[in-house]
């Protein structure tokens, strides 16, 4: 048996917050989440699978455009004209109640309801597969839904689809909520987990996967996207991930000695080509200065980013990046508190301000529209320094509060 888990296609996703970009790498950057997901179909067909999963948050809103419905539509008639099903749950961006599909999807296709139900499926080889789900039937689902997923079936193989999040045990668990021994004990051979927009292995027997999402949309999306490639190995199912995107984004600092706009330059250029990337990479760069600049370079600080990108176009286009924030900070002051050594800081810090924990810290405050353009542009190296400076503050008796 062989199938493809992908979750979170995020198709018609704004892309807020993004200005001044050149034009054909603006063009790139909107069909991104198109031609990842291409690369996820373009793999089924390759790999003769028997089937597709897609679990959750297909399109970034409720009301999808003409064009992203077209699109899915049009894949999901490959997949058919080559005999391959796709089983979908709508997540808590797409959810169910607010579909407004004008066609109906090819027959290959079986999209779950907002009530856990089991389809199952009887493949070219004779195995037969049962595959259980549900979609969201509103934003969000604060219940924990695996009670209701029933025991492994009489079949040869039983897979789970779940939008969801661990459950913190908190009052915000509102994606359809679930600890890790809920699902072991369901017995089932592979559970296709969405919501999470990084990949990850959460337990290995039986495999519980977060596919991640196959483009990143924002600076704090950072990392490898894609799918998984599911075959079964004797009695196992195996998951090998494999990448889509079409761009990425970093993030990335550079200290610096220099005293003068000039000199800064010259060393982000050394560092552009250093740092060449793989991808067209938007990238959020952080300067550190360990001297001050002269004052009347301070004075010129605002306008010296858009300057740069401008006048070094040609070493942006050989290093394969734009920088979406450039950014220059200042020397501050070395926390001398004894409680608060430096080493440790630094440490923790490594530990602490990952993509990985930004987005389960904000990934719910995202869903509020007035937050959503500036989360968006939140990287970990910003919360890094936020944090750092309030410390400085509180460590000099200074209130943090008070501007």
């Amino acid at each position: 048996m062989k199938f493809i888990h992908a979750a979170d296609l995020h198709l018609d996703s704004p892309f807020l917050g993004l200005t001044g970009l050149p034009t054909q790498l603006a063009a790139q950057v909107r069909q991104s989440t198109f031609a990842a997901a291409t690369k996820i179909f373009d793999r089924a067909l390759a790999e003769h699978v028997d089937f597709v999963l897609l679990a959750g948050d297909l399109f970034d809103r409720a009301e999808q455009s003409v064009a992203a419905q077209a699109y899915l539509f049009n894949q999901f008639r490959r997949l058919a004209a080559a005999q391959i099903p796709v089983v979908i749950s709508f997540g808590n961006h797409d959810y169910a109640t607010d579909q407004h599909q004008l066609v109906a999807y090819p027959a290959n296709v079986t999209v779950f309801g907002p009530d856990v139900t089991t389809t199952t499926l009887t493949l070219k080889s004779g195995e037969t597969v049962a595959i259980s789900g549900f979609s969201y039937p509103q934003r969000w689902v604060s219940d924990n839904m695996v009670a209701a997923y029933p025991p492994h079936a009489a079949t040869d193989w039983h897979l789970g689809m779940l939008h969801g999040a661990v459950a913190t045990g908190g009052t915000n668990d509102h994606y359809a909520p679930f600890t890790l021994d809920d699902l072991r004990q369901k017995h089932y051979d592979y559970w296709a987990l969405g919501h999470i927009h990084h990949h990850r292995l959460l337990t290995e027997n039986p495999p519980i996967v977060y596919a991640g999402n196959p483009q990143g949309r924002a600076i704090n999306e950072t990392g490898a996207k894609g799918a998984y490639l599911v075959t079964s190995q004797g009695h196992e199912l195996v998951p090998e991930f494999f990448e889509t995107a079409v761009l990425a984004w970093d993030t990335a600092t550079l200290t610096t000695t220099a005293t003068t706009l000039v000199a800064v330059g010259q060393e982000l250029t050394d560092w552009l080509t250093a740092h060449p990337a793989s991808l067209p990479t938007l990238t959020a760069l952080t300067i550190t200065t360990i001297r001050s600049l002269a004052a009347e370079e301070r004075a010129r600080l605002a306008e010296w980013p858009a300057l740069f990108q401008r006048t070094q176009r040609a070493a942006l286009r050989d290093a394969n990046r734009y920088f979406v924030r450039l950014t220059v900070v200042p020397p501050t002051a070395t926390l001398t508190a004894p409680e608060l050594d430096q080493s440790y800081w630094e440490q923790g810090a490594a530990q602490v301000f990952t993509p990985a924990n930004v987005q389960s810290v904000f990934g719910k405050l995202a869903q509020e529209p007035s937050l959503a353009a500036w989360l968006d542009q939140v990287t970990p190296g910003d919360l890094q320094q936020a944090a750092s400076r309030r410390l400085n503050q509180r460590v000099r008796g200074e209130n943090p509060d008070v501007s």
